[in-house]
């Protein structure tokens, strides 16, 4: 957290210096001023005063207007030297010769979509199944900039209550999921229906969701997670990740074949709709049980 101090009006503030600091709402106008920028509507001084002012929460009201001149210069200088704080959140690519702004957090920074809840950070409550379906239309949107893609990719992560929620997540029997469950014969006359609904959502606030799908994705190919004190190499389960897209697609389907014919997550519906976190710590076990026999192999 960054922090301000006026000694003799006794203010202290502190406003975010990285995003996972930030609000839900704060990200959400981080994402829109980000977009204005790529679109050309303003340019990066620009971009860090709008940041400044939406971090400090800043309004120039009537007090400021009946400032004097000399008052509003000394305002506007003071914010302009808190705006280079803001330089934070941009770095350079040296590669591609460009400024590029920190986008990736596995925070959930939208919960909510309409009367539609979304998932928790990092994948914590998402099935296998929602992730396999959500991820073809998140490639196609990443690969198209179809938002037709990108709107079928929140109507699957983000669903209605379950009934009776308020009385429901008191009961024993519980699970702690709030959303009403996503399986692959859902029905589809609900699901257009939503698909519809999230349209007519701003776009930034949708592209916050591919944002954070996309730094999940990455996540599962090199995160580091600890289990029962153990920490476990994602990066190894993709040493032979292959480029083609499609064959990727019928990875994910071919791999829940594979998964149900182990009977260890039980049948198809039933290892469709277990934790997508589950499903990689079981393939992570494989991976490293095959890799250990190989490496047996060869010593002998």
């Amino acid at each position: 957290m960054h922090k301000i101090e006026i000694p003799d009006s006794k203010i202290s503030i502190e406003f975010p210096s990285e995003i996972d600091e930030m609000t839900g709402a704060q990200f959400v106008r981080y994402v829109d001023f980000v977009l204005q920028y790529i679109e050309g509507k303003i340019d990066e001084t620009k971009f860090k005063l709008l940041l400044t002012t939406s971090l400090l929460d800043i309004r120039k009201g009537i007090k400021y207007a009946f400032m004097s001149t000399d008052e509003k210069e000394a305002c506007d200088v003071n914010l302009v030297r808190i705006s280079d704080l803001m330089a934070g959140f941009i770095e350079n690519n040296p590669q591609e010769n460009k400024r590029e702004f920190k986008l990736k957090s596995v925070k959930n920074f939208v919960p909510r979509i309409l009367h539609y809840f979304g998932p928790a950070n990092c994948f914590q409550n998402m099935t296998y199944c929602e992730y396999r379906m959500a991820r073809s239309f998140f490639k196609g949107y990443a690969m198209n900039g179809n938002e037709d893609d990108l709107n079928h990719m929140i109507a699957i992560l983000y669903r209605p209550s379950k009934s009776f929620w308020p009385v429901r997540k008191y009961l024993a029997s519980c699970d702690g999921e709030r959303r009403i469950v996503f399986k692959a014969q859902s029905n589809p006359i609900y699901f257009k229906r939503r698909v519809k609904r999230i349209a007519t959502v701003p776009f930034h606030v949708r592209y916050a969701v591919f944002l954070y799908f996309s730094a999940c994705e990455d996540y599962l190919k090199t995160g580091r997670p600890v289990v029962d004190g153990n920490e476990l190499d994602f990066s190894r389960l993709y040493t032979n990740d292959s480029p083609d897209e499609g064959k990727s697609d019928v990875g994910l389907v071919g791999l829940l074949y594979s998964l149900t014919e182990t009977g260890v997550f039980g049948s198809i519906e039933q290892t469709d709709n277990t934790n997508i976190w589950d499903i990689m710590i079981r393939l992570y076990q494989v991976v490293m049980q095959m890799q250990e026999i190989e490496d047996k192999n060869k010593k002998s």
